[in-house]
């Protein structure tokens, strides 16, 4: 069976005749390039002004098949993203945007039926004062690593994030054991400094957010607030480095049979104002045209006297090459969590793609992964040391 899921595979790559999609995603050193003989501007008309005025919509469908022999197996079509968006000016220093997501709720947020209510996503606006000095207000995606403030599932190299994005950036292991999408309400400064002129690109980026700390499109749980500091450094155009680091405190509910310390009392463990640091550090080399190799390192620590709350490490590194419409990708990550039990997440994987763009609106993606557990309580199935996946996937936007 697995034989004729991997002939579909490259079958389906040969028919996908790496892509750099372009998403509404905010990049704060991409500049329109400079004509060299601009032409006479025209007398806008009285509907041409009013339509310049008016918020541009843009979003996308995610869609495909996904296979896995993980635990009992699967095999399913899939709508994994469904993304409205509409970006727009308030006045000519302040623009705003918002996000609304289908299909791919955070957790917990479905109808009776089971089925993923709609979620909203983005919802801020921006001030401009200058290039170097910018203020952001709503709810926003955090400064926490490339993947999570970077790169969108429209940009991204292969069909889902790493394990660092999902699992340390866009979950909180003490106020929610699941995956929220790295968004938060507060309010961000940020700018981008010593412009490099002759390659229109900026040194230095920096982002300072303070937000609630808690899921996103609700009022904070506690009256401490989250800190997420971040620095990027760019020594050539091609290449950055990123350091960020993020520190809060958090309420949970820690699960006896989860937790030794928890296990001891005999019930489960009520905690406030948990302290928590999050740290990842990164580099990125990309070049359109060429390689695009990316690597982030990124460490959670939790501990008061002799418990510890969490501990957390995780690693990947990709490495792609743009050939024409054609982006192949390989990629390494690993996740590995040192207080649950028998986590099911701990886990390296191996993963290699074909992305393929016949057109601008159009992105199509084939990935194969192979996973291999890090002990035998992690597995799905106890007699099997590793998994398989294999996902077909097509982003269409507009």
């Amino acid at each position: 069976m697995k034989q004729h899921f991997i002939s579909a595979l490259f079958f389906s790559v040969m028919l996908l005749p790496g892509f750099a999609f372009a998403e509404n995603t905010e990049n704060a050193n991409s500049e329109p390039a400079a004509t060299e003989a601009a032409a006479p501007a025209k007398e806008q008309t009285t509907w041409q002004k009013i339509l310049e005025r008016m918020p541009k919509f843009s979003g996308y469908l995610q869609t495909g098949w996904n296979y896995s022999d993980a635990g009992s197996g699967s095999s399913s079509f899939q709508a994994k993203r469904l993304r409205l968006i509409m970006d727009g000016n308030v006045t000519d220093k302040i623009s705003f945007r918002m996000q609304i997501e289908a299909f791919n709720g955070i957790g917990g947020s479905r109808n009776p039926n089971g089925q993923k209510d709609l979620q909203v996503m983005d919802a801020f606006a921006t001030a401009k004062i200058t290039e170097g000095f910018q203020i952001r207000a709503g709810q926003y995606y955090l400064p926490l690593g490339y993947e999570n403030y970077d790169i969108s599932p429209a940009t991204l190299e292969t069909v889902d994030f790493s394990n660092l994005c999902y699992r340390m950036v866009c979950r909180n292991p003490i106020g929610y054991d699941f995956v929220e999408y790295g968004r938060d309400l507060g309010v961000m400064f940020m700018g981008n400094l010593f412009k490099n002129e002759a390659d229109n690109f900026y040194r230095l980026s920096y982002n300072l957010s303070l937000s609630n700390g808690h899921l996103p499109a609700m009022d904070d749980n506690n009256k401490s607030k989250d800190i997420v500091a971040a620095l990027t450094f760019r020594p050539a155009k091609f290449l950055n480095f990123k350091a960020s680091y993020n520190w809060g405190e958090y309420n949970g509910v820690f699960s006896k049979d989860k937790f030794p310390f928890a296990e001891e009392s005999g019930n489960d463990v009520v905690v406030k104002n948990q302290s928590m640091h999050r740290y990842v550090l990164g580099a990125w080399y990309n070049n359109p045209q060429g390689l695009d190799v990316r690597c982030e390192y990124g460490h959670v620590i939790s501990e008061e006297g002799n418990i510890t709350y969490a501990k957390e490490n995780s690693f990947y590194a990709l490495a792609a090459y743009h050939i024409g419409k054609f982006l192949p990708v390989v990629r390494y990550d690993f996740f590995r969590d040192k207080v649950r039990n028998e986590e099911a997440w701990d886990y390296d994987r191996v993963l290699v793609g074909l992305t393929y763009v016949p057109c601008k609106h159009v992105k199509l993606q084939a990935n194969y992964a192979h996973t291999f557990y890090a002990n035998k309580a992690a597995r799905p199935d106890p007699d099997k040391t590793g998994s398989n996946q294999i996902q077909l996937m097509g982003i269409f936007s507009f």
